[in-house]
């Protein structure tokens, strides 16, 4: 047996169309030259058990293997093929719309199948055109489509129209994209060193602060606020907020301790001043 041309998978009625499969394989039969005898053999050979069992049950009390290909063939159409209603169909093809994210030629190719069962006849072109124009949905292309001169505007310019309308506005959105993103670019560049600023800045300012002497101790590292000596009272003019060292009144009052070294310790100062408060306390 010579080499058969291409391949028919097995027919299954629940899941395939009939249509679909008979045109398979009738170019199957024709590229192989089969004969005609054994076209019936052939499309019998590729039916599912379920799909055999139908075909029994439609040709009955007829035996499946004698009947004749015309015969067996109009039986299946007549089954998978019901008479159709044409305004149902016509109304499906005159309600459709391009769905969300459907490619021109798709939106197209989909219309031209909604039309296989509304019989326009001549007007096909001029209605398929005119379909496709209106289940746009508003924008450019829709728009673009609405100033053309419907006298010459054919169907395969009206599908190229608007390929090029979406072509140029996808081109459009990533030139924008890419300006979007320069500009954000810019302005966090321009945050970070306005931010780096903002920091050094601040770390001038601590640094400033940390090398000024305290008006309250006399010592550097902090400010009045966080002072621990702030609460207490001069040895020299009694007043609180300061300690003597730092003290703008040069007489010694009586209860100054005027014996006391301006330059001594930080710490032995401290030890002199909780000494003080603690007597002022009794």
């Amino acid at each position: 047996m010579a080499q058969l041309i291409g391949n028919i998978s097995e027919f299954d009625y629940k899941t395939q169309e009939w249509q679909i499969f008979y045109k398979k394989l009738e170019n199957f039969l024709k590229l192989n030259k089969v004969l005609a005898e054994d076209w019936c053999s052939v499309l019998i050979a590729h039916l599912s058990d379920d799909s055999y069992r139908l075909v029994r049950n439609l040709v009955h009390p007829n035996e499946v293997e004698t009947i004749q290909w015309t015969e067996l063939v109009r039986v299946l159409n007549g089954h998978f093929q019901p008479k159709r209603s044409t305004f149902a169909d016509r109304a499906k093809f005159y309600g459709a719309i391009r769905m969300d994210g459907e490619k021109v030629e798709d939106w197209a190719a989909r219309l031209r199948g909604l039309a296989v069962h509304c019989n326009f006849g001549t007007e096909l072109d001029t209605l398929l055109r005119d379909r496709f124009i209106l289940g746009l949905k508003v924008g450019p292309e829709r728009n673009r489509l609405f100033e053309q001169d419907s006298n010459s505007l054919t169907l395969s310019r009206a599908i190229e129209i608007a390929q090029e309308t979406a072509c140029a506005r996808a081109a459009r959105a990533d030139v924008d994209g890419g300006e979007q993103l320069i500009k954000q670019e810019v302005v966090y560049r321009v945050s970070e060193r306005r931010a780096r600023g903002a920091s050094t800045q601040a770390e001038s300012s601590w640094a400033s602060a940390a090398a000024a002497r305290c008006a309250v101790c006399g010592l550097k590292g902090h400010s009045v606020e966080k002072c621990r000596f702030k609460d207490y009272k001069c040895m020299i003019c009694g007043k609180k907020g300061h300690l003597k060292k730092v003290c703008s009144v040069k007489k010694v009052g009586k209860l100054s301790l005027n014996n006391m070294d301006d330059n001594e310790s930080d710490g032995h100062e401290c030890k002199k001043c909780d000494l003080y408060n603690l007597r002022i306390s009794k």
